[in-house]
């Protein structure tokens, strides 16, 4: 076999997987949208006076907003941020599965430092933020 046949038979499967990555590979974070504006805008909870994202500005530290489409073509935004939590500062990380058209959501999990909360926790933690 002469030395050219064998660089390509390297070659090919390097683009191939260079082509997967770049297709298949990790995205870039989108943090500004409808969707993201949409849950800014809500209020905290049914009966409050006041938005989602002011409450979360005015009590949470180094807070960012993404957005992202499951595979199950769900609209989710989902804020990360650093907040006090049973006395301390922790990272949290809330989600919200938004309808097709904005129309409405619902909430989805909590994690507060990397630990699922139940729907109790997650309630209480959006009562702290009124």
């Amino acid at each position: 076999m002469e030395k050219r046949k064998r660089t390509i038979f390297w070659i090919i499967p390097i683009g191939v997987i260079g082509v997967f990555f770049y297709f298949f590979g990790p995205q870039k974070a989108v943090t500004d949208n409808d969707y993201i504006t949409y849950i800014k805008a809500t209020p905290v909870t049914e009966n409050s006076n006041i938005n989602t994202g002011d409450a979360f500005t005015n009590y949470c530290e180094k807070s960012r907003w993404e957005y992202f489409q499951t595979k199950m073509m769900e609209h989710v935004v989902e804020f990360k941020g650093e907040c006090e939590y049973e006395n301390t500062v922790q990272p949290i990380n809330l989600q919200y599965v938004v309808e097709k058209g904005q129309t409405d959501y619902r909430l989805g999990a909590m994690l507060v430092n990397g630990e699922q909360q139940t729907e109790e926790q997650r309630t209480t933690f959006l009562n702290l933020l009124q």
